[in-house]
């Protein structure tokens, strides 16, 4: 096998034009020879037969050059796989999505879609790193399992929606217990969750939830990053559009609700954990987020495997280098010598 077989096309090409290169300096050294002498003379006048020497030197170059051809093709055998690694940590990523991450209160924005720009956007600053996605509400789900392909990761992040869980509400301890899951599951060193909520948990049973969740975190190493999405002034939360396409907004006892971040436990998590809290009022926060996994501690872990082949260039290099060393070496003159006298030739 050849990885550019459209190279032999040099060896093709310059094996046509030896071939008819050494008919015509055949032919012309043996016009020469007659013109200079009969065969016989020849022979009794350089005193030994006419010597081979010019054409094995003209072969040993024009078999250096073609196997120079052979190389430039990259000729290729024995196959091996071979384990590749990297440096880098497992992220999980517990985005919320609640009914009021629809409230429009970042510049006329839903508070969802700014976090899924926000992540998109954190997966640019990420580099070897394997990266889930779980979503929750009332109820929590693993949307993408660890992965190292980014763009498997944004397509099921495109997906996340509040009709993905029919339990509504912001239960985000079992967000976090539901990501320390996953990193059960791998032998990672370097594990890290980052978390996107408005926050608005009003749930009090959670509380005491929280506190054990956050001992198992800081138990097992796992830093949580917080980012709060939405305003603290809040906003109503849209849930469908009338027949003249006006927005419907969500009510309680016929009373417009009115969501509004909340980022107290958001900043309780990350301190406790060692992590760090944004917030998110614009694609900015997303850098911000980035730049401090930068300096998270990353470990050496499998990328998977990859398929090689040998090359074997270098050989027919060798053998051609050597050719053109014994080629330089080899004189084309035959050295004269004196026949000695010896006194039984005088009698």
């Amino acid at each position: 096998m050849f990885k550019t077989p459209e190279n032999l096309l040099i060896l093709l090409v310059a094996a046509i034009w030896t071939t008819f290169l050494l008919r015509r300096l055949a032919a012309d050294l043996r016009e020469r020879r007659e013109r200079f002498a009969a065969l016989h003379m020849l022979e009794r006048i350089v005193g030994h037969k006419p010597t081979r020497r010019p054409v094995l030197k003209w072969l040993m170059i024009v078999i250096a050059l073609g196997l120079a051809c052979l190389a430039a093709a990259r000729p290729t055998g024995g196959y091996s796989e071979e384990t590749l690694t990297g440096q880098g940590l497992d992220l999980v990523v517990a985005l919320d999505v609640s009914l009021s991450m629809r409230a429009l209160d970042i510049d006329g924005n839903a508070r969802l879609d700014v976090a899924k720009g926000l992540i998109s956007r954190l997966m640019n600053g990420l580099r070897n790193d394997r990266v889930g996605l779980v979503v929750f509400a009332g109820d929590t789900m693993v949307q993408a399992p660890l992965t190292n392909d980014k763009n498997t990761f944004l397509t099921f992040l495109e997906r996340a929606d509040p009709e993905l869980l029919t339990k509504q509400g912001t239960n985000i301890p079992g967000a976090i217990e539901t990501c320390i899951d996953r990193f059960d599951q791998t032998a990672s060193q370097s594990k890290v969750i980052v978390l996107v909520s408005d926050g608005e948990d009003k749930d009090d049973k959670h509380d005491k939830r929280m506190n054990k969740v956050l001992e198992e975190a800081r138990r097992k190493n796992i830093v949580i990053f917080t980012v709060g999405v939405g305003s603290k002034e809040g906003a109503p939360i849209p849930v469908s559009r009338d027949m003249w396409g006006e927005l419907r907004y969500l009510t309680w006892k016929g009373e417009t609700v009115i969501s509004k971040m909340d980022d107290s436990i958001l900043r309780r998590i990350a301190k406790e954990t060692g992590g760090a809290y944004f917030r998110a009022a614009d694609g900015k926060s997303a850098m911000e987020v980035a730049g401090s996994l930068e300096g998270l501690k990353r470990v050496s872990m499998p990328r998977g495997t990859r398929t090689s082949a040998r090359e074997l260039f270098p050989w027919p290099v060798l053998v051609a280098f050597l050719l053109l060393l014994v080629e330089w070496m080899i004189s084309e003159r035959i050295p004269f010598e004196r026949e000695k006298d010896h006194w039984l030739k005088r009698l």
